[in-house]
């Protein structure tokens, strides 16, 4: 990827310059980021808020904005479903915790099954 025009020095700070710098986005789009670059607050309509970042005094408003016909409600738990699945089943990479907690609970639930003959055969031992 060829570098393009180098960019006019920036009169930001230096955590300002590092974003006005990034090679991943062009001159002309970074003059057209709100603060020349830099993320900036900008006023997010309440309804493309997500629940933890509504405000009380937004959660009539935000309620409101709701779509809450069978089809929606329909759709609502579809995208429930499908983000359960590829946080918990769909997983990608996978890692010793997960045959590790199996193999824990499998010891700790024999264990519990066990238990009463364990404690029968110790107190005979010692009686």
């Amino acid at each position: 990827m060829a570098a393009g025009p180098s960019c006019p020095p920036s009169r930001e700070p230096l955590g300002a310059a590092k974003v006005l710098l990034s090679p991943r986005i062009p001159c002309e789009q970074r003059r057209l980021l709100p603060g020349g670059g830099k993320m900036a607050d900008r006023p997010v309509p309440v309804k493309d808020l997500r629940l933890m970042d509504v405000k009380l005094g937004q959660l009539p408003s935000w309620l409101a904005t709701g779509d809450y016909s069978p089809i929606g409600i329909f759709n609502a738990l579809r995208r429930g479903r499908q983000r359960f699945l590829n946080k918990y089943i769909y997983v990608r990479k996978g890692g010793i915790g997960g045959p590790a907690m199996v193999i824990t609970a499998y010891v700790v639930i024999s264990y519990i099954w066990s238990y009463d003959h364990i404690k029968h055969d110790r107190w005979r031992k010692y009686h």
